[in-house]
């Protein structure tokens, strides 16, 4: 910003001094979009580091699992025929987090 000063005159006050804005452009909605990007990929980047072990786990569970258990054996777990991610994502935090508080610090890695 260039501040342009002009002399006082008969009415000296405030309405003297007119601010020009020469350098400072603004994005608009561009800007905004931009904002919201980056905001999502730390949000995303956070979960990862926070869940990325119990995301990884759950999603090889849910791979294998009807390799391992039969279709009534799931039923009788989930309450469906295949195994519900969401569900396994929550079992294995769960996990995790007993894993954490329960076992001695030379046994985690």
């Amino acid at each position: 910003m260039e501040p342009e000063i002009i002399p006082p005159g008969a009415d000296a006050g405030f309405e003297g001094v007119r601010v020009r804005m020469a350098h400072v452009k603004s994005l608009g909605i561009i800007g905004a979009l931009l904002a919201l990007l980056t905001m999502g990929a730390a949000l995303g980047f956070g979960f990862l580091m926070l869940f990325g072990r119990s995301l990884l786990a759950a999603a090889v569970v849910v791979l294998l699992w009807p390799y391992v258990f039969s279709a009534e054996f799931t039923r009788f777990v989930f309450g469906a025929e295949t195994a519900p991610f969401w569900k396994v994502f929550l079992l294995m935090v769960i996990i995790g987090t007993l894993a954490k508080a329960l076992l001695p610090t030379s046994a985690r890695k």
